[in-house]
């Protein structure tokens, strides 16, 4: 009896993956997440030495992130409430936390570009694990944040707003974005260590975003027939998800309902590439 050479090679299918070393590859990716975790001190002293180096010997230190985001906040807000012809006590509130939480979007999406490539002198001298550059580079863009939010207070007290009770849903818009940044950190860096050209495509992407993105505009200054695609922006989903409570509103169950999802599909859509890829990172690098 003849065989399809596909079908059958004496007991053993072929063709068909080998079980075993998919349940590796799994338990290899399983053992790398919680490792990362673990190794908390480690990612943690990382991504704060990574602020530190980049304004070293400098006398203000990491606060130019901090001045540099104000100064450019008064400008932006100056020019843009007269292009649109709104009051600058109403405008610039807006702008300045819009900004605030574009930053740390925008970033952390940028950052994921250089994950495992700038992270390449550790992985080639030390098994480490590779989720463990995600919580560094997270960690790098939350003290980033950490320092732009010292401008709310001064943006209080200048305007003399009172955000209420709804300032105590901010964490939580802001572990939903972290989560995101998680998932992105993972797909991205993988992507972007494999594939060159992906950070400056990634680059160019944020850049468009930015400008379709309600961070200088407000959603009601749109026609009516086309704020569905707002409604269907992510990042502005994201940023509605920090920015309103700051400013005193709540936002609604859709918004939250929205970054939750986008938690689910990114990371249905990331852990199988990473326990595919995850062990070919240091030979892309």
């Amino acid at each position: 009896m003849r065989c399809h050479p596909m079908t059958l090679v004496g007991t053993e299918l072929v063709g068909t993956p080998d079980r075993s070393k998919v349940e590796g590859q799994v338990a290899a990716a399983r053992a790398d997440l919680a490792g990362g975790l673990s190794r908390w001190r480690l990612w943690l002293l990382l991504g704060v030495g990574d602020i530190r180096q980049r304004y070293q010997r400098s006398r203000v230190g990491q606060f130019w992130i901090t001045i540099s985001m104000l100064v450019t906040i008064v400008a932006l807000g100056a020019v843009y409430s007269y292009l649109f012809r709104m009051p600058l006590r109403e405008y610039l509130p807006w702008l300045a936390l819009g900004m605030v939480a574009w930053a740390l979007i925008s970033s952390i999406v940028t950052d994921a570009c250089t994950v495992y490539t700038g992270a390449g002198i550790y992985l080639q001298q030390a098994p480490l694990p590779k989720s463990m550059f995600v919580h560094r580079m997270l960690v790098r863009n939350l003290v980033t944040f950490a320092h732009n939010m010292t401008i709310v207070p001064l943006l209080y007290l200048v305007f003399r707003i009172t955000p209420g009770w709804p300032i105590l849903l901010a964490p939580i818009g802001l572990a939903i974005v972290t989560l995101n940044g998680f998932w992105i950190g993972l797909l991205v860096g993988m992507l972007c260590a494999r594939f060159r050209d992906m950070p400056q495509m990634v680059a160019s992407f944020m850049q468009i975003a930015f400008f379709v993105t309600p961070v200088m505009w407000r959603q009601d200054q749109l026609p009516p027939h086309v704020l569905w695609l707002v409604d269907i922006n992510p990042l502005a989903n994201l940023l509605r998800l920090i920015r309103d409570p700051l400013m005193g509103r709540v936002p609604t169950p859709t918004t939250y309902a929205m970054g939750i999802v986008m938690i689910l599909i990114g990371f249905i859509i990331t852990l199988p590439f990473f326990v595919r890829f995850r062990a070919r990172i240091v030979y892309w690098l």
